[in-house]
Order: C-alpha cells, then sequence, then structure tokens
C-alpha cells in the first residue's frame, strides 16, 4: 500500500471515541477559563458605561454649583413628595446633561422603581416617570451629607471639608422616594429595601460601586471603603460627611448596615 493509500485509509477511519473525548474536554476546559474572562469583560464595559454616567451627572452638578452661588441641590425640591413638580433632584440637572438615560446604569437590573420628573420634564415611555439607579447623599438627620433634605437649599461648598472626599451621589437599589431621594440610608427601616429584592447599595460591578464626589470626579469603590474605620469601615475619613468625621448617634450604624449587606451581596 503506497503513502496515498494509506492516508486515504486514515482518513476514512475518522476519530476513536477516546480521541472525541480528549477534544470534548478540551473544549470544556478552554469554555471554563474564557467565559469568565468574556464576563469580566462584558461587566468592565458596562461599569465604564454606569462611570460615564456619573461623569455626565457630576460636570451637570459641577455646573449647577456655579449658578447658584456654589450651594449644592436639594434632593427635594418641593418640600413635601416626589410627585410635585420638580420634585427629584435629577431634574435639576437636566438643562446642563441633557438626558434621562444617564441616570440609569445599564448593569443594575434592579433598579425598576421610577421617580417623579417634573411635568416640565416628562420621561421616556410614560408622562413623568423615568427609571433612576442613583441616591443623592442627603443631609439628613445631622449626617451631614451633600445635598439639601427635600425643600431645604443645599450646604454651600464652604462649608465642605473636602469635596473630593465627600459622596455626592452613588448606586442604589432604589425601592421607594425615600432611597431616590438620599436619605434612606439613615432613616431605612430595612437594610434591604423595603421589598426586600437586594441591599440598598447597588454594588454589582464585580463588588464595587461607581461613587460620584462633589468635585465631579468619579471612582469605583468597595463599600466599606467609603466609611471610616471609626464607624467600621475601612477608610481614613467618612466619604458620607462633608466634614469628613465620624457619625455620632444611630447614623452609621444604619449605614455600615447597608454597606455590609451591599459587600456580603455582590463580593
Amino acid at each position: 500500500m503506497n503513502i496515498h493509500s494509506r492516508l486515504r485509509h486514515e482518513l476514512k477511519k475518522g476519530f476513536t471515541l477516546i480521541e472525541l473525548l480528549v477534544v470534548i474536554a478540551i473544549i470544556a476546559i478552554l469554555a471554563a477559563i474564557l467565559f469568565p474572562v468574556f464576563g469580566r469583560a462584558r461587566e468592565n464595559a458596562r461599569r465604564s458605561s454606569c462611570m460615564s454616567n456619573l461623569k455626565q451627572i457630576g460636570l451637570g452638578l459641577v455646573q449647577y454649583t456655579q449658578d447658584y452661588d456654589e450651594r449644592m441641590p436639594s434632593c427635594r425640591m418641593s418640600p413635601n413628595n416626589a410627585n410635585e413638580a420638580g420634585g427629584h433632584w435629577g431634574i435639576l440637572f437636566q438643562p446642563y446633561v441633557k438626558s434621562f438615560q444617564v441616570m440609569h446604569c445599564p448593569s443594575n437590573t434592579q433598579s425598576a422603581a421610577a421617580f417623579q420628573a417634573s411635568s416640565e420634564y416628562p420621561g421616556p415611555g410614560s408622562p413623568l416617570i423615568v427609571p433612576v439607579s442613583y441616591s443623592a447623599n442627603t443631609d439628613y438627620n445631622g449626617s451631614g451629607g451633600a445635598f439639601g433634605l427635600r425643600g431645604v437649599a443645599g450646604p454651600s461648598l464652604a462649608d465642605f471639608v473636602a469635596p473630593a472626599g465627600t459622596i455626592a451621589v452613588m448606586e442604589t437599589n432604589i425601592v421607594n422616594d425615600d432611597f431616590a431621594m438620599g436619605y434612606a440610608y439613615f432613616n431605612g427601616p430595612i437594610s434591604n429595601g423595603t421589598n426586600g429584592t437586594g441591599p440598598a447599595i447597588f454594588a454589582g460591578h464585580m463588588g464595587t460601586m461607581n461613587t460620584l464626589f462633589c468635585d465631579g470626579h468619579v471612582k469605583s469603590m468597595k463599600p466599606l471603603a467609603t466609611l471610616s474605620t471609626g464607624n467600621g469601615g475601612t477608610a481614613s475619613v467618612n466619604m458620607w460627611n462633608r466634614q469628613g468625621t465620624d457619625y455620632g448617634s444611630g447614623n452609621w450604624t444604619n449605614t455600615l448596615d447597608k454597606l455590609n449587606n451591599a459587600k456580603n451581596r455582590y463580593q
């Protein structure tokens, strides 16, 4: 039998069962290695998109403070509820960012709740309603947050020890108006959120949350890295307080609970 005949004979034989099993095993190993890599790559892209959203919101925040005598906004313009025209803090930034889409993180599938918008700025799909993935860090009950409480002008930037080290807006699993406005971090009765679907704070970017600071820069951080060691976190200062100081009374326990829930859920 010449070499050509032997080659045709070998080709007709095809793969043996063992050879097929080896090939399948190799494919399975490669898939096990590559699928997590592809998943991380997709999540990195979504995290970058979310950071871009917050950077646009940050530009709106900086322009707003420049237009209003270097004062931060209120979390809710109306003194009573978010259903009134101009209720939500995000509406204040619309003249600057000109987009409701920037209020939604592509990674956060639990942010189906909506906030009421001003009748002057109707949201897509349904009048007055747009989805939101972000929450303001509101000064509630002496928490020292960056935004003013509902119907109250926000604090002056001169009152901030370090605007670059103070959280303005962060990611959330919003379940009601309190979370959207920001003060449920300190008075929310249930750390997981009122509907129990997930932690109040969203850290779904491979265990990190994107955070907008008062100077307009955005950083991806571990939840406990935002709270001071004196209040149970890992940071040197309290980034939720515009003075950078530790919380007193019960504020820190509620915030620590929410940060720990986010850490445990998304680690």
